[in-house]
């Protein structure tokens, strides 16, 4: 799904993408929370959330992932696609939770995290039950794979303002529900350039444009 390091682009700026960018607000249909499943992990969001911050990735072959930080650090709006200027493509957005974010204090702890999301499941444990989800990346494979690697760059304001650089280290895993819809997790290490590296667990869930508006 995505290249093995993607290249910086130094000449981003933050584009709109559905027309949400950074200063807006993103309101999701009331209906359309109010039917996520009931034994999902995933939060639900207040109606409208502010989007303070956005990052972008080239993941090559033409297509881009944006993501969209509101004012709620628990959740991320994510939009996959074209670059949002010469292409507006829109192939996929997905609503994250971050279910969990932990700070590892060694390289030890890290490494063991590292092969861990190489394995064909990965268990998130939650309140006494624990749940199992299965690799969907390289999900075709019985074998361990390695993780996706990434550069992600954030801006704070549309003129480009606050850039920073996240180095992530990702794998995808997902689990179905009663319902038959599949949950999703992505198990995200993040190294910031000059700051506290991290491990975020994000859930996520698939939204259709008519569940949101701009």
């Amino acid at each position: 799904m995505f290249g093995s390091l993607f290249k910086r682009s130094k000449e981003w700026q933050p584009p709109e993408i559905l027309g949400l960018t950074i200063g807006r607000g993103i309101t999701f249909d009331p209906i359309a929370l109010r039917l996520l499943p009931a034994e999902s992990l995933l939060e639900r969001p207040d109606t409208t959330l502010m989007i303070t911050a956005q990052g972008h990735c080239d993941l090559g072959e033409q297509s881009h992932m944006h993501r969209f930080y509101p004012d709620d650090d628990r959740f991320l709006v994510q939009i996959q696609g074209g670059d949002g200027e010469a292409d507006t493509r829109v192939d996929e957005v997905m609503l994250w939770y971050f279910f969990d974010v932990q700070y590892p204090t060694s390289d030890t702890e890290w490494n063991r995290l590292k092969d861990a999301i190489r394995q064909t499941t990965y268990t998130v444990p939650h309140e006494g039950t624990d749940y199992r989800f299965e690799r969907a990346w390289f999900d075709t494979s019985s074998t361990p794979e390695d993780p996706m690697t990434y550069w992600e760059e954030i801006c704070d304001d549309r003129s480009g303002g606050g850039r920073r650089r996240i180095f992530q280290t990702a794998m995808l895993f997902a689990r179905p529900l009663q319902e038959g819809r599949d949950e999703m997790l992505l198990v995200n290490l993040e190294e910031p350039d000059n700051a506290e590296r991290s491990i975020a667990y994000m859930i996520g869930f698939p939204l259709e444009q008519h569940n949101f508006s701009v």
